[in-house]
């Protein structure tokens, strides 16, 4: 019976170590996210993509593997980008060009770009790379939200 119960605890030792790892996930993104989200609120898009360019720059000069410092930079990169195409997208096209906006494809397309770059420098496997964008996408938007707008964005509903 012992032998039973010391099976049973190895088989889930990787279950715990998943849950942390996800749940240390989940945190690193909130807390990129809302990093961001104050630095947008002081400096705007082009002081968020600056600071975004300036993250990968630092963290992609000591970073061995995909680190939480880089795996931030990817997150701030894919929300504000996702956030400002939406934005452009708004806008009609005489408004973007009079305001010398960028066209929201544009935002996109260099966002995946660099974001890709990121997940083939450190051999990140395609399906790690979808799992990060899906809790970025239902973590990670609520966290920028509510620091962006704090008092208006609705509570999350567990």
């Amino acid at each position: 019976m012992r032998w039973a119960k010391f099976i049973l605890l190895i088989a889930c030792m990787p279950c715990a170590a998943l849950a942390q790892d996800v749940t240390a996930r989940i945190a690193n993104i909130n807390q990129a996210a809302a990093e961001i989200a104050v630095l947008q609120k002081q400096k705007g898009a082009d002081g968020a993509f600056a600071a975004i360019e300036e993250c990968y720059r630092r963290e992609f000069a000591t970073a061995k593997s995909f680190s939480p410092g880089v795996e931030a930079c990817v997150v701030q990169d894919l929300i504000v980008s996702k956030v400002s195409a939406a934005f452009y997208g708004r806008q009609t096209p005489e408004v973007r060009k009079m305001a010398g906006a960028p066209e929201p494809g544009e935002v996109m397309n260099a966002m995946i770009k660099r974001t890709i770059g990121a997940f083939r420098r450190f051999s990140v496997p395609e399906q790690e790379a979808r799992n990060l964008n899906q809790l970025v996408e239902k973590h990670g938007m609520d966290a920028y939200g509510r620091t962006m707008f704090p008092g208006q964005y609705p509570e999350k509903k567990n």
